[in-house]
């Protein structure tokens, strides 16, 4: 008898003393996500300030391009007015030196009275035809530039058009990731405060059950309900797929019974929320495989059986935890686990 006395308190010492060091190393690893989420939150409103300073730039160079634009279509207005006078001033002069009367250049120079007056008729004559040369040559240079800028002013408005739709995809990404970064704030915060309120909660060793327990399976019973909510419901169903899958039943609601009974120990946190994300209990509840699965949408099979077991369906006694059936422990094993 007191050799079984002994190592019951030996036992008990043992789970006291692991119970110790786990709550001890949960707030150095919770401080480590806080610290790390802070980063996260810095970094992005480091980004999120340079995207914004790259829009400014952004807008400054499309405020200097529609100048320039501007600029040009002056520019182009000026070369054109350029083109209509030089058209209008040779066709005038074309029209008085070759279509005064019926008199010609020929004629004119047959006219002459003397040599002299000939030669002079015929310098004449020569200068009007340069003069009328360079004004064609003006006439054609002027059509070049006005082809020019009609040109320029074309690259101008790509330019522009690039610019503007680059700025709208800019700001548009940016205005996207403020979004993500403000929910992954919102959800982080909310992660914080339910791992803050569940640290708060006591962790105080089970006193291991001296009755013998082999491998058979507990028959399922019902007992007193808990109160819950939908939100309940569907956050126990996810860490149930975590923790049991999703194809046996009675694998599953073994462990929404481990949940609930926690739930009515005075051990634990009485609040499905209080007991899931309470430190150090079920990893999937802090490394995102739960919120993976809300996202995506619990199976039937596991609302079912959270539901049932928030009602009082129990089939595994008053066990608190279980561990994989691998593991070796002793106790009541159930699809994967077993359960002590």
């Amino acid at each position: 008898m007191r050799k079984t006395h002994a190592k019951l308190s030996l036992r008990i010492g043992a789970i006291c003393l692991t119970f110790v060091m786990l709550f001890v190393s949960v707030f150095p690893v919770q401080a480590k996500k806080v610290n790390e989420l802070e980063s996260d939150v810095s970094n992005a409103d480091k980004e999120l300030e340079t995207l914004k300073k790259e829009a400014t730039k952004l807008l400054s160079e499309v405020e200097k391009t529609v100048k320039n634009l501007e600029k040009t279509r002056e520019e182009l207005a000026i070369a054109k007015g350029k083109e209509q006078a030089q058209h209008d001033a040779m066709m005038l002069r074309i029209k008085y030196m070759y279509e005064n009367g019926n008199v010609n250049m020929f004629e004119l120079l047959l006219s002459s009275g003397c040599l002299a007056e000939f030669i002079t008729r015929a310098e004449y004559i020569s200068r009007i035809s340069e003069y009328d040369k360079e004004l064609l040559q003006t006439y054609s240079q002027n059509t070049k530039e006005i082809e020019e800028k009609k040109k320029e002013l074309e690259e101008s408005q790509k330019y522009l058009d690039s610019l503007q739709k680059d700025l709208d995809k800019k700001i548009s990404a940016a205005s996207d990731k403020l979004s993500d970064y403000k929910a992954k704030l919102k959800k982080a915060k909310e992660d914080a405060k339910k791992a803050e309120e569940a640290a708060k909660q006591p962790i105080k060793p089970v006193k291991p059950s001296t009755k013998p327990s082999g491998g058979g399976s507990v028959d399922t019973s019902y007992g007193d309900s808990v109160s819950y909510t939908e939100e309940d419901i569907t956050l126990l169903a996810a860490l149930l797929e975590c923790e049991a899958g999703s194809r046996n039943y009675e694998a599953v609601l073994a462990v929404a019974s481990v949940v609930v009974n926690r739930m009515k120990s005075r051990y634990y946190p009485n609040t499905v929320q209080g007991v899931i994300y309470q430190s150090g209990q079920f990893p999937p509840a802090h490394d995102g495989k739960v919120d993976r699965i809300l996202a995506r949408g619990v199976k039937p099979i596991c609302v079912q059986a959270a539901t049932d077991a928030l009602n009082g369906k129990n089939n595994v006694g008053k066990c608190l935890s279980f561990r994989a059936a691998s593991s070796g422990r002793d106790g009541t094993i159930i699809g994967d686990n077993v359960f002590f």
